[in-house]
């Protein structure tokens, strides 16, 4: 077969349904190159900037008794909106839009008329794809509630002019608060026992000690570093060993809350002397510190986790909204501030579950008749062997070579 016999034989096209006929085409291409040139460099650069739009640039004719017909009905079509189909005799069919048209016709050379018309490609509308980094702005905005916090507490706790028993209750006090993180994370009450004249050393340390639980969870392979007192990160600042990890950021979360609306069990004493209203205000001073580290904690863990599962993700989320929402209804003072570092918390963590959590799969249960390995689990569900490492670790099974019969698995939906 010979090019002859791959066009057509009439070298006719057509544009929105009108026919004519093609004397000549011209068609340009390539691709779009920026050329940089450099002062005092001999070396330009060529930058590729893409493929260029096709322009077919046709000289076509119509002709005949009713010419004036096929002519007027052409020039519709061309001046007609929007791209349509035109087919042409050399290259077959492409969509294109009529760029540049123009006509002639004359008395000696009746019944016919001559169109000049540039036809470009119209290919597709699209814009740049953009996409807002939703855990760098929960980044950002735990970044900016942490040293609002910080200031806080630093201006309202002091033990200035205390003395004796006062400042023997005012540590009581402070150890009180952060029995819960104690219980969890060692060292911290002995570290804020001897920072008392130094607020910054305090806030410091809670929050070095509610870091550690977080980098715990978020780097396994640092576990037993952390669980030595030797942290690294953010946590080198704060308390020493992790004596209880959560295992799962969903537990991490819950415990966050637990821990830090713990202390709010804690009463100031009855301001009704100096020396007793000092203390009542590093109480609450205190208390604040706590839950709002613990709040800053668990924003973190939200933000920096990559969740499988839409549940886990949304459970740990209500805790980490819980305690926003806990910080922002107290009754205790509040700067403007510390709420409004509060409020853009909330809305950064409530868009990252929305942007993140939504497109993940959901939480389903597999039991298995009979004893099999989770290689064969994982095949039967997801047709993907090499997801077994997933279904057992999931489940915590003691071996994946044999998840017992009978046993509900917890395993996701996709």
């Amino acid at each position: 077969m010979s090019w002859r016999d791959r066009i057509d034989p009439e070298l006719a096209g057509e544009f929105r349904g009108v026919r004519f006929h093609v004397e000549r085409s011209d068609t340009t291409g390539g691709r779009r190159w920026l050329i940089h040139e450099y002062p005092r460099r001999d070396r330009p650069h060529a930058e590729d900037m893409g493929r260029k739009a096709r322009e077919w640039r046709l000289q076509m004719f119509v002709a005949g008794d009713d010419y004036d017909r096929q002519r007027d009905a052409l020039i519709e079509a061309l001046d007609a909106p929007g791209a349509a189909t035109l087919v042409h005799p050399y290259l077959g069919s492409v969509t294109a839009v009529a760029s540049d048209v123009s006509w002639r016709e004359s008395t000696r050379e009746g019944g016919v008329c001559t169109f000049q018309v540039t036809f470009s490609e119209a290919g597709q509308e699209a814009y740049p794809a953009t996409s807002i980094d939703t855990q760098r702005e929960v980044r950002q905005a735990s970044d900016a509630f942490e040293t609002a916090l910080a200031d806080d507490f630093a201006e309202r706790w002091s033990v200035e002019g205390l003395l004796g028993w006062s400042l023997v209750a005012v540590q009581r006090d402070l150890d009180q608060v952060v029995r819960g993180l104690e219980d969890v994370v060692g060292g911290v009450a002995e570290q804020v026992a001897d920072q008392l004249r130094a607020p910054a050393a305090i806030a410091a340390t809670v929050l070095g000690g509610y870091d550690r639980l977080r980098q715990a969870v978020l780097k396994p392979a640092q576990a037993l570093d952390l669980y030595g007192g030797a942290g690294v990160g953010a946590g080198d600042a704060g308390a020493g060993r992790v004596l209880l990890t959560p295992g799962t950021p969903t537990r991490a979360a819950r415990l966050l809350r637990e821990t830090g609306t713990g202390s709010d069990s804690v009463t100031p004493p009855v301001a009704d002397t100096p020396a007793r209203r000092q203390r009542a205000q590093n109480t609450m001073a205190a208390r604040q510190l706590n839950g709002r580290a613990a709040t800053l904690a668990a924003s973190r863990l939200v933000g920096e986790t990559a969740w499988t599962s839409r549940e886990e993700a949304l459970a740990a989320g209500e805790d980490a909204l819980a305690l926003i929402d806990a910080q922002m209804a107290t009754q205790a003072p509040i700067t403007d501030a510390v709420y409004a570092t509060l409020v853009t918390l909330r809305a950064k963590v409530s868009e990252d579950l929305r942007a993140r959590a939504v497109a993940l799969p959901g939480l389903t249960t597999y039991t298995p008749q009979a004893t099999m390995p989770a290689l064969v689990v994982a095949h039967r569900l997801y047709g993907d062997a090499t997801r077994a490492d997933e279904v057992a670790a999931r489940n915590r099974a003691r071996h994946p070579g044999a998840l017992r019969g009978g046993m509900t698995l917890e395993v996701l939906s996709e």
